[in-house]
């Protein structure tokens, strides 16, 4: 054999084995074996856009085809931060107001699966949907004929402005209002005695939004009770809910068997059921009640409101309100409702107003009031022995914070939670704002 027919040789096997290697890679590019001449094409990636706002998943309804991997761009085109759960399949990250993520799937059995989102309170407040994985291969993402539905266009500076600069619906009317003082019944012992039914109700917290709703005597917040250190006191509770519940009157010292505690201090008071809580008011101050069964879900709903004890030693003021701050399946709001619905306080140029802050809600809200500083005189019901002035007023969940506010600059003054995507975005103010109207 010459030298010329070695390489020649050689260098057909190396292309044999060359041709081999490409028909693998082929093959297995297109996703047929080393016996399938006619491989087919690997499978596309479906897409799919989700866009998060205050509170839904739009679409709130997605079907895709089975057999192919998923990827979900996810917007969040709202104030709050939200997140995209696939329930037991995948989800993103938090995502910040104008942030956005791209989650990828692996291909879904057939089948419908949950969508939520997971932030506290916004699965209850209506962000839920479902995700259906069709046999067919059909599949629609939110547009006509499966196309995707088509970004909003973008405000004009002058749209942006107009909708900001608006306010002729504040203070919008709604049905609904809660935090009423209740009068009680007064025993022939001259025990002071308060009914609260607990019911589903439907609530308007601003014009057209309706939420469903828990509340005691259809009111959210609940009627605001108020009595005298050392009054004796009976709060009835009667259960109209489908659900079991109770009732805890927070920051007050009470006897161990009326702490409202299922399983600790009591059993849980089922359906058509009532409760009697007795006690000898010790302490003074602002406090509250709320529901201590599922509390991360009733209380939020609306069973809560406040319970207020006057002492010997409250400073004289003119005005003495509450106002409960809530997160949750209700959105944000104050005293149940969101702006434009909440109410403004108006006071005469020279007024003393005291302010009772009560966080009834899942987050922390720094309590901010442009114009005038607020004096805090009292914290979770017991008076300061040295007051001081703040700015912004941090209140905790649970957290109760009386301050003194002096009215004595004229004018239309905002009053709202100092977290900004508690209260305003790029479609103007909503939830925690309300004013402080000095005339």
């Amino acid at each position: 054999m010459t030298q010329a027919s070695g390489f020649a040789r050689l260098w057909a096997a190396i292309a044999a084995i060359l041709a081999l290697m490409l028909g693998v890679t082929v093959a297995l590019t297109f996703g047929g074996g080393l016996g399938d001449s006619g491989g087919t094409a690997a499978a596309e990636t479906e897409a799919v856009s989700v866009t998060l706002t205050e509170f839904a998943i739009e679409p709130g309804d997605l079907t895709v085809p089975s057999g192919v991997p998923l990827t979900f761009e996810v917007a969040n085109e709202g104030a709050t931060p939200h997140d995209f759960v696939i329930e037991g399949v995948a989800a993103t990250s938090v995502l910040q107001s104008g942030e956005s993520e791209t989650l990828e799937v692996d291909a879904l059995e057939p089948g419908t699966y949950e969508v939520i989102c997971e932030e506290p309170g916004h699965e209850g407040a209506g962000m839920v949907g479902t995700l259906t994985v069709s046999e067919d291969g059909a599949a629609d993402s939110g547009g006509e004929d499966g196309a995707e539905a088509p970004a909003d266009e973008e405000m004009s500076a002058e749209e942006m402005a107009a909708m900001h600069d608006d306010l002729s619906a504040f203070p919008a009317e709604t049905e609904g209002q809660g935090n009423q003082p209740m009068e009680p019944e007064i025993d022939d012992d001259g025990t002071k005695v308060f009914e609260l039914t607990a019911t589903h109700v439907e609530w308007e917290t601003e014009p057209g939004e309706i939420r469903e709703a828990l509340a005691y005597n259809d009111q959210i917040p609940g009627p605001r009770i108020d009595v005298d250190e050392g009054d004796d006191v009976r709060l009835v509770l009667h259960n109209e809910l489908e659900v079991p519940t109770a009732l805890h009157l927070h920051g007050l010292v009470l006897p161990n068997a009326m702490d409202g505690v299922p399983g600790l201090t009591q059993d849980s008071v089922l359906p058509g059921e009532s409760f009697d809580y007795e006690l000898t008011v010790e302490n003074s101050g602002s406090h509250m009640y709320h529901s201590h069964f599922d509390s991360a879900n009733q209380v939020p709903s609306g069973l809560l409101g406040a319970f207020v004890v006057h002492g010997d030693d409250e400073p004289e003021v003119d005005h003495d309100i509450v106002m409960v701050l809530n997160d949750g399946p209700l959105g944000y709001t104050l005293n149940g409702k969101g702006f434009p619905a909440t109410e403004p306080l108006v006071v005469d140029e020279g007024d003393t107003v005291r302010v009772r802050y009560m966080n009834e809600g899942l987050e922390v809200h720094p309590m901010h009031l442009h114009g005038m500083p607020q004096e805090v005189i009292a914290r979770d019901g017991y008076p300061l022995d040295s007051p001081y002035i703040e700015d912004n007023i941090l209140v905790g969940p649970g957290d109760r914070i009386d301050v003194i506010v002096e009215a004595t600059e004229v004018g239309a003054w905002a009053w709202h939670c100092h977290i900004l995507t508690h209260a305003e975005g790029p479609h103007g103010m909503f939830g925690m704002v309300t004013a402080l109207i000095v005339e």
